[in-house]
């Protein structure tokens, strides 16, 4: 493993001020945004130009998400887009497509798939990719890592990195305020996880938790 050591003065790898791009803007990916937005330069991406047009015009997916919050926010600066070139300069790009469960219960990985293909081909040197509420560790490393890798032909935690914070199991009861305790986070190299923890702290309010045991296992790659 290539750990690359990372301080504030490179300018390659200027994480202390994030460029943030959401992909995937359902209720849980607009919410992210919006929360990211009100301390960093924000981007939501979305395949469906349909529902980026909506949410640009300040109306929410769902009922869930505020639509005079959304308004704020988008007046603050959050740009929404299906425009793959549009997200070509952030460097933090976190990905939340959950996955669809079809038969026999198994995930269905297609979106998320197609979400890894686009980060990679917009991915540059230094950036960092985290997964948030989509699926487990073991997916992430064999299945989005590696993707990202082919599309994009940068090695992770040598030319960029990666980072994984998992949403909470009893969302769909408690809703947003089930994060109100804070989140896990980790990523592939200690520095990386030092990253996410501060840039998703930063918004959360509360101090996120990291998760040691996921660092170990990005970080085997």
């Amino acid at each position: 493993m290539n750990d690359l050591s990372i301080t504030a003065s490179e300018d390659a790898f200027s994480y202390y001020d994030p460029r943030i791009c959401v992909i995937g803007l359902g209720h849980i990916g607009i919410y992210h945004a919006m929360l990211f937005s009100e301390k960093y330069k924000t981007i939501g991406y979305d395949f469906d130009q349909a529902r980026t047009d909506k949410l640009m015009h300040g109306h929410g997916s769902t009922s869930r998400v505020s639509d005079k919050l959304l308004k704020q926010a988008i007046r603050n600066g959050l740009f929404c887009t299906s425009d793959v070139e549009k997200i070509r300069k952030c460097n933090f790009y976190v990905i939340i497509v959950p996955p669809i469960c079809v038969e026999r219960n198994e995930p269905d990985l297609r979106i998320l798939r197609d979400a890894c293909e686009i980060v990679g081909r917009v991915l540059s040197g230094g950036d960092i990719v985290v997964y948030d509420f989509c699926v487990g560790t073991t997916i992430t490393e064999n299945d989005c890592i590696s993707i990202i890798e082919q599309v994009s032909g940068l090695t992770c935690n040598f030319n960029f990195f990666a980072g994984y914070s998992p949403g909470p199991d009893n969302f769909e009861v408690k809703g947003f305020s089930s994060w109100g305790i804070g989140k896990f986070t980790s990523g592939s190299t200690p520095e990386i996880t030092r990253i996410v923890d501060e840039v998703y702290t930063a918004v959360f309010t509360v101090d996120t938790l990291n998760n040691k045991a996921t660092e170990t296992v990005i970080a085997e790659k």
